[in-house]
């Protein structure tokens, strides 16, 4: 399911594509795959959906979980039964889970403060063991709370197992869930903020870095929790103030982490722009058992490869990046949000030949379809180019003189203009042992 409420103004007139670009070949990824995977974006304020895309598709929510950790806590803390300075005490349990974590022994004693720091900001399994058992007595019945609270929250399409994310089969959710209790917190326990915002969590004299990436690259972000397993790929949970407005994302499955940033950072800055058509609570759930990513995100495989010489018509570019995961994510996105300008169009992954950049691009559109995305993406903030049929043509060509004997390219010519035309381009398919290095702890 997707909608999406056109009610942007458009922009003032397109920046031409950069000629140094008609120096450049390429390889391209198709994201036709990876397009599908959940995203929502919603309004903060209304709780209505804005762009809902398979966002009642199960998904393992690994690292999410530990927003229902929170929410829990914080009702804890609101009905007397905790304080932010209650010492929890470290048990062979709660010290038990992986990485990532903070690593206290057997026996420490901890605030509920910083417990709440670590598990927001860090990602920390053991604090979310330790504030599960704080909160419930053990972990079992913390999940039996987790998941009759999900239920009282309307989250039909899920069902806890542990407090901190970690892959069991039966940890299932959806982004339509995570958003209803995204909504949950941060209109119940707005002071949730200073913990999933904060830059870092000190340990005594270490400083463990907030690991939402979001944060770092845009400023408009204000937080706020990441998640990754394997089977799920990398997630995230974003919010971010546009324009005065407060807008939350829900990402699942890119390949990386800085990728799921890039995508949450394009659906965001481009649905803010729109107004909210359905409240969370009315998208329905689908059932069925998640997808398990494992192959494609921790085993690399999967990207599609497009050659050169099929590419054709018009066109358009979306920034600069330094793996094919970020700019595909990029892609994707831009598909979740903008796809009714972008209908037939085909997306993939531009590499920037003697470099290891990558540009995403959408192809085998008309000039008017090309220059029109551009305007509605540019006044939302965001980079696109147009690229003319000449271009892509430039791009052909030096792709075959890379191939040939690593030849530099040739000086940047200024190509001719081109009449608009619009294609009915379907390219082939091919399978690929390309491969993305992944990290191999879970975050």
């Amino acid at each position: 399911m997707e909608f999406v409420l056109l009610t942007a103004k458009l922009p003032t007139a397109p920046v031409l594509f950069l000629l140094a670009l008609c120096m450049l070949a390429f390889s391209a990824v198709q994201s036709a795959s990876w397009a599908a995977n959940p995203v929502l974006v919603f309004d903060v304020r209304t709780g209505k959906a804005i762009v809902a895309r398979d966002a009642g598709k199960p998904w393992h929510p690994a690292s999410l979980t530990k927003i229902m950790t929170a929410y829990l806590t914080f009702q804890a803390i609101d009905q007397g039964k905790l304080s932010l300075g209650t010492k929890l005490k470290v048990s062979k349990t709660s010290s038990a889970p992986p990485p990532s974590k903070i690593g206290f022994k057997r026996g420490t004693k901890v605030s509920v403060d910083f417990a709440l720091k670590a598990l927001l900001a860090y990602s920390a399994n053991d604090m979310a063991a330790l504030l599960a058992e704080g909160v419930a007595g053990s972990q079992k019945d913390f999940a039996r709370l987790m998941n009759a609270t999900a239920r009282q929250l309307g989250m039909t399409g899920s069902h806890f197992v542990n407090p901190h994310g970690l892959h069991d089969r039966e940890q299932v959710t959806t982004a339509r869930d995570m958003a209803i209790l995204t909504q949950a917190l941060l209109s119940r326990y707005p002071q949730a903020r200073s913990y999933y915002s904060a830059p870092h969590v000190k340990v005594g004299k270490k400083r463990l870095r907030n690991r939402n990436y979001l944060l770092k690259i845009w400023d408009k972000a204000d937080g706020l929790k990441t998640g990754f397993i394997c089977p799920s790929g990398f997630n995230l949970v974003a919010t971010a103030n546009v324009g005065g407005r407060q807008v939350a994302a829900v990402v699942f499955g890119t390949r990386s982490g800085k990728a799921r940033a890039h995508k949450a950072k394009v659906v965001m800055e481009n649905a803010a722009g729109y107004q909210g058509s359905a409240s969370l609570v009315s998208i329905q759930n689908q059932g069925g058992k998640p997808p398990n990513l494992r192959s494609r995100v921790c085993g690399g495989k999967g990207l599609r490869m497009v050659n050169a010489s099929q590419f054709n018509g018009w066109g358009a570019t979306f920034g600069k990046f330094k793996s094919a995961a970020e700019a595909e994510a990029v892609v994707s996105g831009m598909e979740a949000v903008r796809g009714a300008a972008m209908k037939g169009a085909v997306g993939g992954v531009v590499r920037i030949p003697f470099t290891k950049d990558y540009v995403p691009v959408s192809f085998a559109m008309s000039q008017n379809a090309s220059k029109s995305l551009c305007r509605q993406v540019q006044a939302a903030g965001g980079a696109c180019d147009v690229v003319s049929p000449a271009t892509f043509a430039s791009f052909a060509d030096l792709a075959a003189r890379e191939k040939g004997k690593g030849a530099k390219p040739a000086k940047p010519v200024k190509p001719a203009p081109t009449s608009s035309s619009s294609t009915n381009f379907t390219p082939r398919q091919f399978n690929s042992n390309r491969t993305e290095r992944v990290p191999a702890s879970s975050r």
